[in-house]
């Protein structure tokens, strides 16, 4: 929910290697499928292959992705810089009043927020450990807040009245999740738009935009989000987050 600044680094630029999509074959069985080849496409290790990704889905439901427009139908969905430190962190600082809660606490509101909002419970989870680290008293150096890291004029926007309230924070931030999802049908843009905002993503080209911190925070959500989903088989992905409504203007 912060709103990074941009690096004035050139992206990391290595060898073009072979068709991602030729060497990997991925098909996307469920969610995980679908996150595990999208992190395996572009970062491994925390460092970065390929400063863009291309992608489509055939008419067999595999994802193909590659370095290079190799295929008609590839379109230029990620660009991407290798992570650097930051300099002058914009994460979220626990103060004096800090309130740090287990997942097992949060459940019962996390699934609540999910359900309300047709996301999947372990996407609310992922975004708020990583927003947070679960606790419900967290404040950025920029005023976000709460659990999800809500900005005050997002949570206003959202309905939130009191954004250190742990029940109205994941609500709000569901529910900003669920618009974006639904405004760039896509989950890594959903996510770059909702740490650098989505006027930042449109104006980048729907691309996660080139700002360090955003481009380590959209794997590392995405990461724990399958660490997740792997460690919890019996979920099932709601049809709406699979297939994302039309886009609200």
């Amino acid at each position: 929910m912060k709103r990074p600044t941009p690096s004035p680094n050139a992206p990391t630029r290595l060898p073009r290697t072979a068709d991602f999509a030729r060497r990997s074959g991925a098909r996307a069985n469920g969610r995980a499928g679908f996150v595990a080849s999208a992190l395996i496409m572009f970062c491994s290790a925390g460092s970065c292959w390929a400063d863009r990704l291309y992608g489509y889905a055939d008419d067999r439901g595999v994802f193909n992705f590659s370095d290079a427009p190799s295929h008609p139908r590839h379109r230029l969905i990620l660009e991407i810089l290798s992570p650097r430190p930051a300099t002058g962190s914009t994460a979220a600082r626990a103060d004096g009043n800090s309130r740090r809660r287990s997942p097992g606490q949060l459940s019962p509101l996390i699934r609540d927020a999910a359900k309300q909002n047709r996301i999947d419970p372990a996407l609310v989870e992922a975004v708020a450990f990583v927003e947070s680290r679960f606790d419900e008293q967290a404040r950025s150096p920029k005023g976000a807040l709460g659990l999800m890291q809500l900005m005050p004029a997002t949570a206003t926007r959202f309905g939130v009245s009191n954004p250190l309230d742990a029940r109205q924070n994941l609500a709000g931030g569901a529910r900003y999740l669920r618009e974006l999802i639904d405004r760039f049908g896509s989950l890594p843009l959903a996510l770059a738009a909702y740490n650098a905002g989505e006027r930042t993503v449109e104006r980048h080209g729907n691309i996660i935009p080139r700002y360090a911190e955003t481009q380590r925070y959209v794997p590392t959500v995405l990461k724990h989000y399958e660490e997740l989903l792997n460690n919890d088989d019996s979920r099932t992905p709601p049809a709406q987050q699979a297939q994302p409504p039309r886009r609200h203007e």
